[in-house]
C-alpha cells in the first residue's frame, strides 16, 4: 500500500493541505486494516506506517515512481503472494501469516479484506478533500478510476492484480470490484469510523514521525 508522491491538481493545494491529504490517506488504510480485519475475525496483523521524504523530481516511469512513494503501510496485506486463482488453496504461498487460512472461505475473506483495505486509503483522502472543499462525497462520483486523483494509482494497480486471481471473467471482476468499492466507501463514510480516521490522521500530523508502529495505531483506534 503505497501513496503516490504526486497529487493531481496539487497546484491548488497549500503545503498544509497536501500534508493532511497524505495523513488521511494513510489513516484510512490503517483504520480499515485494524477495524475491518477485526470485524471479519481475522487474526491481528502487525503493520507500520512509514513516511518518506521522496525526491519530487522522480522519473515519471511507473516502475521508477513506485519506488519513490511519499508514504506507505508496511505489512498491511494479508496475502503477501496471490495464488493463480482463488479456487485452489494448494497454490497459496505458505509463508508466515497464511497459517490461519485453512479453507477457501478463509482465503476469500482475506482477499476481500485486502481489497477493501486498499480502497480505504484513497477513499479517506477523497472524503477529506470533499469536506474541506464543500463538495459532495458519494460512491458514484468517487468511483474506482477517480481514486487515481487521490493518491490511489498504486493501490488500484494492486487491486487489479487481486481481481485477476478472483476470476478470468471480466464481468465477474467488475462486479466484485464495485461490490468491494461500495463496502469500503460505506466503511469510510460511517460516522464512527470517520471519527477514528480523523483522530489517527491528527496523531500522524502531530507526531512528525517517519514511522508509526502498530501499537500506536492500535492505541488510537481501540479507543475510537
Amino acid at each position: 500500500m503505497k501513496r503516490n508522491l504526486h497529487i493531481n491538481n496539487a497546484g491548488a493545494y497549500t503545503p498544509e493541505k497536501r500534508t493532511r491529504c497524505i495523513a488521511f490517506h494513510e489513516a484510512g488504510h490503517a483504520a480499515a486494516i485494524y477495524l475491518i480485519n477485526r470485524a471479519r475475525e481475522i487474526p491481528p496483523h502487525l503493520f507500520n506506517l512509514r513516511f518518506n521524504e521522496a525526491n519530487a523530481d522522480a522519473a515519471a516511469d511507473f516502475h521508477a515512481a513506485y519506488e519513490n512513494y511519499i508514504a506507505c503501510v508496511e505489512g498491511g496485506l494479508l496475502l503477501h503472494g496471490l495464488p493463480p486463482t482463488l479456487d485452489d488453496l494448494q497454490h497459496l504461498p505458505r509463508e508466515t501469516g497464511h497459517d490461519w487460512i485453512q479453507t477457501q472461505e478463509d482465503l476469500l475473506n482475506a482477499f476481500e479484506a485486502d481489497v477493501i483495505n486498499l480502497f480505504a486509503g484513497p477513499l479517506a483522502e477523497a472524503k477529506y478533500v470533499a469536506e474541506t472543499d464543500g463538495e459532495v462525497f458519494t460512491h458514484r462520483l468517487i468511483d474506482p478510476p477517480a481514486l487515481g486523483n487521490y493518491g490511489g494509482t498504486f493501490d488500484l494497480a494492486l487491486i487489479e492484480d487481486y481481481l485477476r486471481s478472483y476470476s478470468a471473467d471480466h464481468r465477474e471482476r467488475d462486479r466484485k470490484l464495485h461490490q468491494l468499492h461500495q463496502t469500503a466507501f460505506h466503511f469510510i463514510n460511517n460516522y464512527h469510523n470517520w471519527r477514528a480516521i480523523s483522530k489517527l490522521a491528527d496523531y500522524i500530523l502531530a507526531s512528525g514521525k517517519n514511522t508509526i508502529c502498530y501499537e500506536e495505531v492500535e492505541a488510537i483506534l481501540a479507543g475510537k
